[in-house]
């Protein structure tokens, strides 16, 4: 999958705490939808995300997403 230049770090950022990006596509602006392999909700990323505290704070959305997944499975 070819990533957008501007989702590449954050790409990176998501795989090192075990999330793993399996699809993505553009919405208005600087978002994107994105799809994660872990959980089935699709999530809308800002290009503009790559604050840490915001990629933090991403990872431990994601985390409960994850968990709630794997409670319904």
């Amino acid at each position: 999958m070819k990533l957008p230049r501007v989702l590449r770090e954050q790409a990176k950022f998501y795989e090192s705490k075990g999330f793993h990006i399996i699809d993505v596509e553009p919405r208005n602006g600087a978002h994107f939808l994105v799809k994660f392999a872990e959980f089935p909700e699709p999530q809308i990323v800002s290009k503009n995300g790559s604050d840490s505290r915001a990629l933090h704070n991403n990872v431990a959305a994601y985390r409960r997403l994850k968990e709630k997944a794997n409670e319904t499975n």
